[in-house]
């Protein structure tokens, strides 16, 4: 029952995040291609299967964010490559301020930080 439980609050937790962390990805590497994304978070212990990452990338380019390009190197199969585009990379700071600021309120609770609010009259 609690395992269910924190399965639950985990993927509900890791859907904006994974976004949040794609994002931050593309903007590191300045362009990635979706197989490069899945290593990378595999890499970083934060695995995601193939069928979350490309709907995630194809939503991303349908919203603006993304700008997607189409390479071939060498002999190689072509690959999509995605990099931020300008509202791409406004749309991630404002991410990273949310993000920063939940990381602050966690942090404010876990360490006492809060006031009573109660008045007494």
């Amino acid at each position: 029952m609690l395992g269910n439980m924190i399965l639950n609050w985990k993927t509900q937790i890791r859907k904006g995040y994974l976004d949040l962390c794609i994002l931050t990805l593309i903007e590191a590497k300045g362009r990635v291609y979706g197989f490069e994304v899945l290593e990378d978070l595999k890499s970083l212990e934060f695995p995601v299967k193939e069928g979350t990452v490309y709907p995630l990338l194809s939503r991303m380019t349908n919203d603006g964010l993304l700008e997607p390009l189409w390479e071939t190197q060498g002999k190689g199969h072509p690959r999509k490559f995605y990099s931020l585009t300008p509202k791409g990379s406004e749309h991630l700071k404002n991410m990273e301020s949310e993000f920063i600021k939940m990381i602050e309120i966690y942090r404010k609770i876990k360490n006492g930080g809060i006031s009573d609010n109660k008045s007494s009259s």
